[in-house]
């Protein structure tokens, strides 16, 4: 394939967005590459504010069934002010950094111990091949060299740091908001610290008194050890000293501990096979890597130059993100992965379910990256379990729900509260007030078993959560006019003009929720006849679907969001949530009608202004992907790398979100290769900018994999064979 997979730079990271991330799940660092001074923004996936707490809301059942009749006689603001006054909880928490690793060259820049020292040949590189970062510069005569990498089975992040002759003097010590102290150990220094017990989010108020301390926050423990080193080692007053050193070795373990074994070469080695494990089962090559910087490629990309090896790079970026942020034992990858540095992050950095984690996890099985599932499933269990008591005491159900979002404590109410207040802020409905969060998230435990083939993984786990979600939906469904809907009902974060040209968000029958919910059903159903099970939810699944409200289409031949064709305040609105039976879920295929209202729907919103977020753009790439339109998959492709990513390659929202990185490189795959339906599909959406290339190890369903090659936009070579 020629050059080495890999991002560069020919200078250190000048904000955030330029840092260069590596990660093993729990752990994670941001590589600056300073000359002088190297700073690594820390990340534990574990470090949460808040504490253990019941958020659930014994008031919103007695509110339920008047909101309904509301929304029925189509009083619908004062449905949504009782929503808001009575039927909401509080805020989720806020995913937080563990601080700055400082590593201070003091034997450079001369007097002025402030000044970056002149160098020659500066390179700062993230190798995707063995998911190690460089930094490689000449100064003062002398060559330095680093390496960082987050090790899975050593459980720690590990630096590397050497120079041609014995000069380093090395200061080392970590810059931490969670009330660190560190404390000198023999061989470095030990780290207590602690979360505050509230954050509110950035959008709720910002500053210290957006954050209550307390004495019920998450305490933690860590360490910072100097491995190997030549030099004179001091540890004292909270900092590690190294001295006539031309090579130490350090390692960053924090709530676990560490699991390293042998020197540094045997640690590197370990990490390099257990990633490449994961890493290798995936090739593709759309063109040659460009012996340029990565920005600098991304730039002239922009400018309207070619550069189809930058896709491709993109492509195998997003699988090292995912492997980087979600492995067994850790938290699935959040909003921003693992990689969060302010104390009130975007959005909480928490989990948005209504589209956002759903899209992390889209690429995971076709892009054969099934070790980082495990993450996933194990959250939506415990989010499960916790759900139930949100279903019994807010509404009285049976089974499980989730609403929009979620954090570190399995929250599963809808949120909106403010900590210290009793309703909801305004226009907390819009977002908060939507219960089918669960519904969609299960669907990747069914996806799990369709690429597996696993019946114990589909009677042992698929079958418990979906069995909850088909209960929950069975008591939440109510009659209207013959049908069973949903109500309360909304379609997430969007807004429509009603009769009397008011603002709403609330309605019944939402098109997202219709879809949801028969894709439960139907899911359900399939489940138990697989493992043959028979039991008396089966037959209520099965009348209440026969009698489900369908989906609807408008006068200009669109799919309805809402009950009705209302005017939207925003057409050109972020999200295109009633297009989730096109894509993700498979609920159209072989309904010719509904893919074509579909593309009416999305052709809308886009001539409106749609996709003018990162992950919005990266569902457009998949939705004219699975509709068989190359051309325009490949303009929001293009799209998605000159509006919305950042000089390292991580999507912007903005501000920095990583979903767009994770829909982006399944768009990317949909192109490629799509088993749906029923139907296996080679270059589905090929559009002629990627008229040659190959790709090796794509999985589709049954346990199978596929390689092609192609040229001039045709197959000259395909094979599908078993992989498990």
């Amino acid at each position: 394939m020629g050059r080495k997979l890999e991002l560069y730079y020919a200078k250190p990271a000048g904000r955030w967005e330029e840092t260069l991330p590596v990660g093993n799940g729990k752990l994670g660092a941001m590589i600056w590459g300073g000359a002088r001074e190297e700073m690594l923004g820390l990340n534990e996936d574990s470090l949460w504010s808040g504490y253990e707490k019941d958020k659930a809301n014994p008031g919103a059942y007695d509110s339920l069934q008047k909101v309904r009749e509301l929304i029925f006689q189509d009083r619908v603001p004062e449905a949504e002010e009782m929503i808001r006054r009575n039927m909401m909880g509080e805020f989720n928490e806020n995913y937080l950094p563990l601080g700055n690793l400082h590593i201070v060259y003091r034997n450079l820049g001369g007097q002025d111990k402030t000044k970056e020292p002149e160098t020659e040949n500066y390179r700062r590189s993230l190798d995707l091949e063995e998911a190690i970062s460089y930094v490689d510069f000449r100064a003062e005569g002398v060559q330095y060299h680093r390496e960082v990498f987050a090790t899975y089975p050593g459980k720690a992040v590990v630096m590397s740091l050497e120079a041609s002759r014995p000069v380093m003097e090395l200061e080392i010590f970590l810059d931490s908001r969670l009330k660190c102290v560190s404390e000198s150990e023999a061989e470095g220094l030990r780290i207590r610290g602690k979360c505050p017990e509230h954050a509110d989010p950035c959008y709720v108020r910002r500053g210290e008194e957006a954050i209550v301390w307390g004495y019920r926050g998450i305490r933690f423990t860590g360490r910072i050890k100097v491995l190997e080193s030549d030099g004179e080692l001091v540890v004292a007053d909270g900092r590690i000293r190294i001295k006539g050193a031309s090579r130490a070795v350090l390692s960053v373990e924090m709530v676990q501990p560490a699991a390293l074994a042998g020197d540094y070469a045997a640690i590197k080695e370990t990490h390099i096979t257990d990633y490449r494990k994961i890493f290798d089962k995936v090739e593709l090559y759309l063109g040659e890597q460009i012996e340029l910087p990565t920005d600098v490629r991304l730039q002239n990309l922009k400018d309207g130059g070619e550069d189809n090896g930058l896709f491709a790079l993109y492509f195998q970026y997003g699988r090292y993100l995912m492997i980087a942020s979600s492995r067994e034992g850790s938290f699935p990858a959040n909003l921003q992965g693992i990689w969060s540095w302010e104390m009130q992050p975007p959005w909480s950095s928490n989990w948005t379910t209504n589209i956002n984690l759903q899209m992390n996890y889209w690429p995971v099985l076709s892009c054969g990256l099934e070790e980082c599932m495990e993450a996933y499933l194990s959250y939506v269990e415990k989010l499960a379990e916790r759900g139930k008591r949100t279903a019994a005491v807010n509404y009285r159900c049976r089974g499980t729900v989730h609403h929009h979002n979620a954090d570190g404590w399995y929250a599963t109410n809808p949120v909106g509260i403010v900590y210290g207040n009793e309703a909801g802020q305004d226009g907390s409905v819009t977002w908060g007030m939507w219960p089918m969060g669960m519904s969609w998230l299960v669907q990747e435990f069914y996806r799990y078993y369709e690429y597996t083939g696993d019946k114990a993984f589909l009677r042992e786990r698929a079958y418990p959560v979906f069995r909850e979600c088909a209960l929950f939906l069975a008591d939440w469904l109510v009659e209207h006019q013959g049908r069973y809907v949903t109500c309360p009902s909304t379609s997430p974060e969007n807004v429509y003009y009603n009769e009397a040209g008011e603002k709403c968000s609330v309605t019944y029958a939402s098109a997202m929720d219709l879809e949801l919910t028969e894709d439960v059903f139907c899911h359900y159903l399939s489940i138990c006849e697989i493992l043959g099970i028979e039991e008396p939810l089966t037959e209520e699944v099965k009348e209440k679907l026969g009698r489900l409200e369908p989906v609807k289409r408008g006068s200009y031949g669109q799919i309805l969001e809402w009950a009705r064709e209302y005017r939207e305040v925003e057409p050109g609105h972020r999200h295109v949530s009633h297009l989730y039976g096109l894509f993700p879920s498979e609920l159209w295929e072989g309904k010719a009608e509904m893919k074509q209202a579909a593309r009416v729907s999305l052709e809308n919103r886009l001539k409106n202004g749609g996709g003018y977020t990162g992950w919005s753009c990266a569902w457009i790439v998949n939705l004219f992907g699975v509709l068989g339109d190359g051309e325009k998959a490949w303009e929001y492709l293009h799209i998605l790398l000159t509006r919305s990513t950042y000089p390292n390659l991580w999507d912007a929202h903005e501000p920095f979100q990583i979903d767009g990185n994770f829909g982006g490189i399944a768009g990317i795959c949909n192109m490629l290769v799509q088993d749906r339906g029923g139907e296996v599909k080679l270059l589905p959406a090929l559009p002629k900018q990627f008229a040659s290339g190959y790709a090796k190890g794509l999985r589709i369903k049954g346990g199978k994999a596929v390689d092609l090659a192609w040229e001039d936009g045709k197959v000259v070579s395909s094979e599908i064979y078993q992989k498990n």
